[in-house]
């Protein structure tokens, strides 16, 4: 995800999200300062600390950056050292944190810099799920095709309520697709880090496939080419009674999913997973001060192209905006820039056909 970077064509994740992809500056210049490290099991104020954030932004202020993209969460909050840089005309923008829908979860909440939300945009990724009674429904995945991880024909379904480890000992998953759905235990369930456990379960018992319920996050997470597909618990709750009412093997069968954008598409909404406000430190200031896209972004990574969702996806978005406005207005102070982004009514620059880094 950068906020700079040249036009590159035929772009996609195995053929979903297909086009054309670019930084929101093109033509800007990238200065890369490393403040954060992957430490194991450390805590993210341990990871991301702020005396390496601080050397970092002094750095910067030091190379004469005009803008600071900081797509860091978790534990940091109101870095002292962005006040210094807003003060030498440097525009600072922050992720606003992932730990939504709960209020007053969001975190980069200084009145001087830019805290960004995350939305959705026009595009989606629907997977069919037909069932052995040739019911068809639609839940939401990545899940694409390869010589390995589909076929045309239907595979025995079993449900697997929560998928834990001790469930799926009890049950022959082997070669089957599991349900993961189990209602009476949401409250304690947080999808974003609870799917990778289930399919984990799944594929350690044998399983060859899943489908897991979950209360909208909008989160899409890759799973290594197995079929999978997301679905709301209305759809979950179709897939249990069949399994219920059918007296032999129930049959379930997954296709890969497919692009769609547009009109079609309900967008754009804050994401699930959005910190929310009100500013849990000064009440009295809005925060997050605006939205970007921020769910299920096309983004270069590792030599390809990923899916990622998050704060961090949307930041840069909005740091791309803040450059290209700095071009045209140079002598805009961050408070004008900042001003002028946040009280545009109708801010529309990211179409469905261009998939912004």
């Amino acid at each position: 995800m950068l906020v700079a970077g040249n036009i590159v064509s035929n772009t996609s994740f195995h053929s979903l999200a297909a086009g054309s992809v670019r930084g929101g500056a093109p033509r800007a210049r990238i200065a890369v300062y490393k403040a954060c490290w992957n430490q194991g099991s450390l805590s993210e104020e341990t990871k991301c600390s702020h005396a390496s954030i601080l050397a970092a932004i002094d750095d910067a202020i030091n190379d004469g950056v005009d803008i600071l993209s900081l797509s860091v969460g978790g534990g940091i909050n109101m870095v002292p050292g962005t006040l210094h840089a807003v003060a030498k005309g440097i525009t600072v923008v922050f992720s606003a944190g992932n730990d939504g829908p709960a209020p007053q979860s969001v975190k980069n909440n200084a009145p001087w810099v830019i805290s960004v939300a995350a939305s959705t945009i026009d595009r989606s990724f629907p997977t069919i799920i037909t069932l052995g009674n040739r019911q068809k429904l639609v839940g939401q995945s990545v899940f694409y095709a390869s010589g390995i991880s589909i076929n045309n024909n239907f595979t025995k379904l079993v449900y697997g309520v929560s998928c834990n480890n001790i469930t799926l000992t009890e049950l022959n998953v082997t070669g089957r697709i599991v349900l993961c759905y189990d209602p009476a235990a949401v409250a304690q369930i947080l999808p974003r880090s609870n799917f990778n456990e289930a399919v984990k379960n799944v594929l350690i018992a044998g399983g060859r496939g899943v489908i897991y319920a979950q209360y909208t996050v909008d989160l899409l997470t890759p799973s290594n080419g197995i079929p999978y597909a997301l679905v709301d618990f209305e759809i979950a709750n179709k897939i249990s009674s069949y399994i219920d009412s059918t007296s032999r093997n129930p049959l379930v069968k997954i296709s890969p999913a497919y692009s769609i954008e547009g009109e079609q598409v309900l967008a754009p909404k804050i994401a699930a997973f959005s910190s929310r406000g009100p500013n849990p430190t000064i009440p009295g200031i809005l925060k997050p001060d605006i939205a970007a896209p921020g769910v299920s972004i096309l983004a270069a990574m590792q030599g390809g192209y990923k899916f990622d969702s998050g704060t961090s996806i949307a930041c840069p978005h909005v740091s791309g905006i803040v450059a290209l406005l700095k071009a045209v207005h140079p002598d805009w102070s961050p408070a004008a820039i900042k001003s002028a982004i946040v009280t545009t009514g109708q801010f529309k620059v990211f179409s469905s056909s261009l998939h912004f880094l």
